[in-house]
């Protein structure tokens, strides 16, 4: 399930880090905190990545000059949260309701509005996807502090993600392991050489992916895959998918013809097939 958010800034003038996305985390504890129902209380202390993960969008699309985001009063900020919780969903939604504005990087933004949205049920075993945000592989290895990043080309890229997504889907659901692939767009890599975008991840830089991709399963794993996310540092804003359905080229029954000079009118409105030309002798030379 996932729960959009509708931000728009009070001021006509606001001058935003650029990494704004960071701070979502500290937005969606603050509206836990709001919330009325006991339940909410255990989500105040978990990750974020342990139930949900979300993506911010900025439109139109604004302009960075030293890392500063510059924005105004025609801006707003889009937050998507998804979740395979209805709990988490509906906990935010009923907080958010009963708020008007909220702060982010001390600035004043005003709730316009707030969707529930349920994503339609995955029937297929082979669903293709498409990132909403940059998607991240990695790991934690020997005891490290930071996790250790895999590029795409290696194998292990997807490998340790479908782990990860089998063991929390296991430790949420009680259920036996089943299967899951992933794959990239093959047709899409053909034309895309580079599908890498550098991010910022705890103040060091990473290199993410941008690709279409395909998921084969279960559809049951791939509906909580679809709502968990890809990948790590998801707890950040890394990760979010949505499945895309290309758009089938539909050939149109409404080609243009090819003109026909005798059915275009005359400077008069006449058509010429119905005032055809003169063949008597004094004429027929001006026409020929």
């Amino acid at each position: 399930m996932r729960l959009i958010i509708e931000l728009q800034p009070v001021s006509d003038r606001n001058q935003l880090a650029d990494s704004i996305q960071f701070a979502i985390p500290k937005l969606i504890k603050f509206v836990f905190s709001r919330s009325k129902d006991e339940k909410a209380e255990q989500y105040k202390t978990k990750t974020l990545s342990e139930f949900l993960n979300y993506n911010l969008k900025i439109s139109p699309r604004p302009n960075i000059y030293n890392n500063t985001i510059i924005i105004g009063e025609n801006y707003k900020l889009t937050l998507t949260i998804s979740s395979y919780s209805k709990e988490v969903i509906t906990l935010l939604m009923d907080s958010l309701n009963n708020l008007s504005y909220v702060l982010l990087l001390n600035h004043k933004f005003k709730i316009n509005n707030v969707e529930e949205l349920e994503l339609a049920e995955i029937t297929n075993d082979r669903v293709k996807i498409r990132p909403m945000s940059p998607i991240l592989s990695g790991e934690l290895k020997d005891g490290r502090k930071f996790p250790f990043y895999y590029k795409w080309k290696d194998e292990n890229f997807f490998k340790v993600i479908v782990e990860q997504i089998k063991t929390e889907y296991k430790e949420v659901f009680k259920e036996e392991e089943v299967e899951l692939d992933i794959n990239f767009d093959k047709g899409y890599l053909k034309h895309h050489k580079n599908i890498t975008q550098l991010v910022t991840v705890h103040k060091r830089t990473q290199k993410a992916i941008w690709s279409p991709m395909y998921l084969t399963g279960d559809s049951k794993l791939i509906q909580f895959t679809l709502d968990r996310g890809l990948g790590i540092n998801r707890d950040i804003g890394y990760g979010m998918i949505e499945s895309y359905t290309p758009k089938k080229k539909v050939k149109d029954g409404n080609l243009k013809k090819r003109i026909n000079l005798d059915e275009l009118p005359d400077n008069f409105g006449n058509l010429i097939e119905n005032n055809p030309l003169p063949e008597d002798d004094d004429t027929r030379g001006l026409y020929d």
